[in-house]
């Protein structure tokens, strides 16, 4: 497959953008999604939080690739979910990728449990879900302090990182204002989330 000269790919890509918004318009939503919104420090301290999930989530794929297809509780990961569900909503890329590949692996169980649930495990691709699993997987396992660097900025990366630390340590070092931070993000997902 060729991609074609600059100006055929910026043209495949507004044409795409057209038809997305006209799904979106469509819904009821407005034609581009909101703006992520939570900040990088909270967003670290997020996908932090998803390490154990990640850990789940490699046992849970390792399963699938021996072709075995297993019921998991999904119940039991409702936190995870809830934290990848804003982690997604974080303006640094590599944590709002673990946040997505978090939220696509419990999909993925959940799709698995209900074809189980329904007697269809021979109707399901497990070479297809696997890679899909290996692709989310590769998401989750970004470094969520590569997003503290601003490739923008005058100031040397040491310095950014240092910034960035300091402000994740003082985050977590201060569980009142964490909490207000943590709950103000929360406020703001409820406002937008319909139109997500």
């Amino acid at each position: 497959m060729t991609l074609g000269s600059i100006d055929d790919i910026r043209a495949k890509t507004e044409e795409l953008r057209q038809r997305t918004a006209a799904i979106r318009i469509a819904e009821g939503k407005p034609p581009e999604p909101p703006e992520s919104f939570v900040p990088i420090p909270l967003g670290i301290i997020l996908a932090e939080e998803l390490v154990p999930f990640y850990k789940i989530a490699v046992q849970y794929a390792a399963v699938v690739a021996s072709g075995a297809l297993v019921r998991v509780d999904t119940t039991k990961l409702a936190k995870y979910r809830e934290t990848a569900r804003l982690a997604r909503m974080c303006v640094g890329i590599n944590v709002g990728l673990i946040g997505s590949g978090a939220e696509r692996v419990l999909h993925t169980m959940d799709k698995i449990n209900a074809a189980i649930d329904e007697g269809r495990e021979s109707e399901t691709d497990v070479r297809y879900e696997m890679r899909m699993l290996d692709h989310f997987l590769h998401f989750m396992n970004r470094s969520p302090w590569e997003d503290g660097t601003d490739h923008k900025s005058d100031k040397p990366y040491h310095v950014q990182q240092a910034e960035m630390k300091a402000e994740v340590y003082r985050l977590k070092n201060d569980p009142d204002e964490y909490r207000a931070e943590l709950d103000a993000a929360w406020r703001h997902y409820r406002e937008i989330e319909h139109l997500l």
